[in-house]
């Protein structure tokens, strides 16, 4: 009985794979894969501009609402992890799709370093094995808390020595700010991808963007109350600049008419000193001495 039990629990099993390859949708064990491997995907939404590159970037849905669940709150220290997905060869492009995430635990972060330890590459190649079987490590994502949208020094440093195959990428998020962008290779460099897509099965709404709109709205609502803020004090700077003006003309007016009246005493003195000499010559005039004269004897 119970080896009839067994044989009819794996014919069950059996007819359930076929069920699941036949299936194109189907995911694949643990993955976040919403769609083939090899077809493109068909429910997509555009986030930034249409890109022309040889290269076109698909994130999953799911990855992208959990990377961004993953990074809100990481705003002291930098963090990251792993891109898994595949690329699919088509109309003359690379399609890169992203079908998963892995966290990069155990590193050491800093507000603008983050470096993957030994420890953190067995753990994601043990979730990559377990979790994602059949993808491929299509690059990194890490986070520049209130620093904006760029790769540093260290990054590229980090591009160029661990994820320098030609389909692999960059995904870096200001979770302060709010900003996110993709880098790429091209012709041997990495460069900032104009725009990418979120997918999701056909028949699913993409909602992913809706949802960071909504966080963004009380930091928009705040936008207005700050930039009152900021005129208030620059009105208020502009009229002490003013005021400190006036005060410097005031000042150099007094120091002007100060030198004005020194000098016109000092005219004054020395005419008056002139006028004295000559008053004094009058009532004492010098008396010439005859001595050269000749003697007159009688």
């Amino acid at each position: 009985m119970a080896k009839k039990q067994l044989k009819n629990k794996e014919a069950a099993e059996q007819k359930e794979r076929k069920k699941e390859s036949m299936n194109p949708d189907s995911k694949a064990a643990g993955s976040e894969e919403t769609v083939s491997d090899n077809v493109l995907p068909q429910n997509i939404f555009l986030v930034g501009e249409n890109e022309r590159e040889k290269k076109i970037i698909y994130i999953a849905q799911k990855v992208y609402q959990e990377i961004h669940r993953f990074t809100k709150d990481k705003i002291k220290n930098e963090s990251g992890g792993i891109l898994v997905g595949t690329v699919v060869e088509e109309f003359g492009k690379s399609n890169i799709i992203i079908n998963g995430f892995i966290e990069a635990k155990y590193c050491e972060a800093t507000p603008t370093t983050l470096k993957f330890t030994h420890e953190t590459w067995q753990h994601i190649h043990k979730e990559l094995d377990k979790k994602f079987a059949g993808q491929k490590i299509m690059g990194w994502i890490h986070t520049h808390p209130d620093f904006g949208i760029f790769l540093s020094e260290y990054d590229k440093f980090i591009q160029e020595n661990f994820f320098n195959e030609e389909n692999q990428v960059a995904y870096v998020i200001d979770p302060v700010q709010r900003t996110e962008g993709f880098y790429f290779w091209t012709d041997g460099n990495i460069e900032r991808c104009g725009g990418f897509y979120i997918f999701d099965k056909n028949g699913v709404k993409i909602d992913a963007i809706e949802e960071k709109k909504a966080r963004k709205e009380p930091a928009e609502r705040e936008e207005p109350e700050k930039a009152t803020g900021q005129i208030t004090a620059l009105v208020i700077m502009a009229v002490i600049m003013v005021i400190l003006i006036f005060v410097m003309f005031l000042q150099n007016s007094r120091l002007t008419r100060l030198q004005e009246q020194q000098e016109a005493l000092a005219n004054f003195v020395n005419r008056s000193l002139i006028n004295i000499q000559l008053q004094m010559n009058q009532l004492h005039p010098v008396e010439e001495s005859d001595s050269t004269a000749p003697d007159i004897q009688d």
